[in-house]
Order: C-alpha cells, then structure tokens, then sequence
C-alpha cells in the first residue's frame, strides 16, 4: 500500500524481485539436475541461461509456470561437417535425454523433446528446460558463445554468456536503472502484450534506455522510473519495428519469431499516450492509473 508515485514505484520494485522462499525452490531444483547431469558425464558442464542469468526474472503470479533454463555443454564444434560425420542437433537432444531418463526420479517425471530443448515439470509449477550446446570455434569470435539446435537438423548460434554481460554493463552505465526497468517492462508485457518474448524485450530495453538515461544525465533532468517507462515506450512504439539484437552479440535477431511487430507498435502507442495521462499525477489517481498499466504487483492506494 503507499500514498504517493514514489513510494508506489519504490514498493513495485520490490515486488518484482523473486522472494526468498522461490529463489530457494529454484536452487533446489536447479541444482539437483545439473549435479546429476555432471556426475553422469564429468565431461559436460551445466549452466544457468536466460533471464535467471540475465538478473532480470520477475516474481511469478500464483498460476503462472516458471521455466528456469540450464546450458548442458557437451563439447566443443571446431569446423562444419559436411559429409555427415559430425553431431546433429538431434544427435545431442538424445543424448540429454537419455542423460535424464537414466535418473530414476526424473525418468518418472516423463522428460520430454521439445526442440531445442528437453524439459521436465514439476507439480510446483516450475518447468526445467534443458539446452544441448557445444562451445562455438568456428565462427568468430571464436571460443565465444554456443552452438544450439535450431531443429533436429540445424545449429543456431546462443551468446547467453556475452548478453547477461552486456545486459549487466548497461545497467551500470544507468546507475542500475536498466535491469529494474526491464523487469517493469515485463510486468507490462504479461499483463498486455505477452505474445512478445521476454529477451525480444530486453533487446529493445537494453537499446533504447541507457540512451535515454544518458540524455537525461547530460541535461541533468532529474531521472525516474515513472518518466523511463514513459519515455521507453514512446520511443519503442518506432523503434520495435525495427530489427531487434543485442549489440555485439552472435545470437540471432531477438525478434525472430512470428510476432506482428505493427500490432506491438500500436500497443505501444496507445500505452505511451497513457503514460501520458499519467505522468503528472499523484495520489490516488496516479496509484490506481498506474497498477491498471502493471497489473496486481503494483501497490494498490492506501
């Protein structure tokens, strides 16, 4: 409960942040699975990817799924094979899951193939993707990034590592605004737009906001998270139909998936004339207007 914007937005920051009681469920189940991946194979090394890499997961709603991402790295690819000697995507799906149906607990759990992936649930809502890789040597820079199945019959490129690095850069070039934003942005998007995938919209964040703080720095505006949202979607409602990546990165276009970005365009549009409304109130008509726009995680007035 707060009374003015800044003790609202100072709440809702918190909220996002996952509570201490799911990190350890998510430590629990993480950890089990890779120690068991690497005492089948002492070869493979596992890793946390994605957003729980990227330090920009937000507490989940009661019924939602929670997907935590882990790198199973079985090797190392140092040319293309092109007389069908080499490993084929399916080749490494079906070596994590055998991996996984040879663990009594986990072969009851019915691992399952999804391309790229090989994941379990749990009855606690968490779901447990696993992703086949080898280390990138063939294109450059080499010895950076993974080499991932696209399908059971083509490698895509993944730069999981160099992305959570750059995301983390930036949010220090903010002064640590960018991460907390694009965990609101995220609190937008479910509650919106949730056809956009998440690293599709830190892509376009981690484009558009640190150039927004800087401007605000070298005019010495006085910077907030009602104003960056405000100012993010303005300027994304442009700048999403454009192509979406992560600067200097090997991974592929995040925005390379059927999405209709004119749809997102408008949907930013109409959010940006919204912020609009709002950005000059407080109280309890600025509270209220703003948890409409982020859904039940913002605080409600009192």
């Amino acid at each position: 409960m707060a009374t003015t914007i800044s003790q609202a937005f100072s709440e809702f920051k918190g909220r996002l942040e996952l509570s201490e009681s799911f990190q350890k469920k998510i430590a629990t189940h993480h950890n089990a699975i890779r120690e068991w991946i690497e005492k089948y194979d002492p070869k493979i090394e596992t890793k946390l990817i994605g957003s729980l890499q990227r330090n920009t997961r937000i507490q989940p709603r009661s019924n939602d799924t929670f997907d935590i991402d882990i790198l199973v790295i079985l090797g190392e690819f140092h040319r293309i094979a092109t007389d069908g000697s080499g490993v084929s995507p399916s080749d490494a799906i079906d070596k994590v899951y055998k991996i996984m149906k040879e663990h009594g607990t986990y072969k009851k759990m019915d691992p399952s193939k999804d391309y790229p992936t090989v994941y379990i649930e749990y009855s606690d809502g968490i779901k447990v993707e696993l992703v086949p890789a080898y280390k990138d040597f063939i294109y450059e820079p080499k010895g950076r990034g993974y080499r991932i199945p696209k399908s059971y019959y083509e490698w895509t490129s993944a730069d999981y590592d160099y992305d959570a690095e750059y995301i983390s850069k930036r949010n220090k070039e903010t002064n640590g605004y960018l991460i907390p934003l694009i965990k609101m942005l995220k609190a937008v998007k479910r509650n919106l737009f949730p056809e956009m995938k998440s690293y599709h919209l830190e892509a376009l964040a981690v484009n558009v906001i640190p150039a927004i703080v800087s401007y605000w720095k070298n005019k010495r505006y006085s910077i907030s998270f009602p104003f960056l949202v405000y100012s993010f979607f303005c300027i994304a409602k442009d700048d999403i139909l454009k192509s979406g990546k992560v600067p200097g990165s090997k991974s592929p276009n995040a925005d390379t998936y059927s999405i209709d970005k004119n749809r997102l365009a408008e949907i930013f549009g109409k959010i940006c004339n919204y912020c609009d409304s709002l950005i000059n109130l407080d109280g309890k008509e600025g509270i209220e207007g703003w948890r409409t726009l982020f859904g039940e995680p913002f605080p409600a007035y009192g």
